[in-house]
């Protein structure tokens, strides 16, 4: 063993309560170690003038004076009103209850005052991951101002087109026709030279669907076909009827252009 390992155990090895291999280790190295036996004669030297010491006395009148002290404490205790029901209930939960409150209540505020501070930026990163996904994300205007928490809606967009609403029906600004319009005008880094155009015919109802009738110019590349067609399929292209102020069913004639966009100038 080393000195520091016999160290740690020395108080318990003048005690005899080591177990009898440290016992054996513990002896070995005292054999060998002046230092560590010289601190081990020093332990038993103490050890021994501390049982010479006269134990203390307790004073004759202790007990009676703690009894006396439990006595008046329990009778002022029993002429104390007994308090309601209701009363020890609160003082039980109390410890616990309020702690968690104070800090709950804090949470929630520091929470909203957060959320307040950064509801802009969480709109304008939704604007953004909408725009990037390509879907259409349109903003009401307010005095000629845009507003972030006022997004567009059918009947608005439709109020604002009232003077052309009986000759074209409005799109639908959240439809998978709308997004698709603007997919077109997007730069395509990947593909290049893939303008294109066509003119179909529709017809709209007055639930805002809309489908395909006659291809007037049909596009060079079938899948701009297919893609209008799919978009018409998947919601309503359109407004309501209702919202236009049209007719319940309306021929409509679509030109569709797909333009080329230099993504470095867009």
């Amino acid at each position: 063993m080393l000195c520091e390992e016999t160290r740690q155990s020395l108080s318990l090895y003048v005690d005899d309560c080591v177990s009898l291999p440290a016992r054996v280790a513990i002896d070995e190295h005292v054999d060998r170690c002046p230092v560590c036996r010289d601190e081990v004669v020093e332990l038993r030297a103490l050890k021994r003038q501390l049982s010479l010491l006269t134990p203390p006395v307790p004073p004759a009148d202790l007990a009676p004076s703690i009894s006396n002290a439990l006595a008046i404490e329990a009778a002022a205790r029993r002429q104390q009103p007994n308090p309601s029901l209701s009363r020890r209930i609160g003082r039980f939960i109390e410890p616990w209850v309020m702690p968690y409150s104070a800090g709950s209540f804090a949470s929630v505020l520091m929470f909203f005052l957060m959320f307040t501070a950064l509801r802009p930026h969480f709109v304008a990163l939704r604007e953004a991951a909408a725009q990037q996904r390509g879907d259409v994300f349109m903003i009401q205007t307010v005095g000629g101002r845009y507003d972030l928490y006022k997004p567009v809606t059918a009947e608005g967009l439709a109020a604002e087109r009232a003077p052309f609403t009986f000759q074209s029906p409005t799109l639908n600004p959240n439809g998978a026709l709308a997004a698709l319009t603007i997919s077109y005008a997007r730069p395509h880094a990947e593909v290049v030279g893939e303008a294109d155009d066509m003119i179909v015919v529709t017809d709209v109802f007055s639930n805002g669907a809309a489908s395909l009738v006659d291809v007037v110019q049909p596009p060079r590349d079938r899948r701009m076909l297919d893609e209008f067609e799919s978009a018409l399929r998947r919601d309503a292209a359109f407004v309501r009827a209702s919202y236009d102020r049209r007719p319940e069913t309306m021929r409509v004639v679509f030109t569709v252009q797909k333009v080329d966009v230099d993504e470095r100038k867009f």
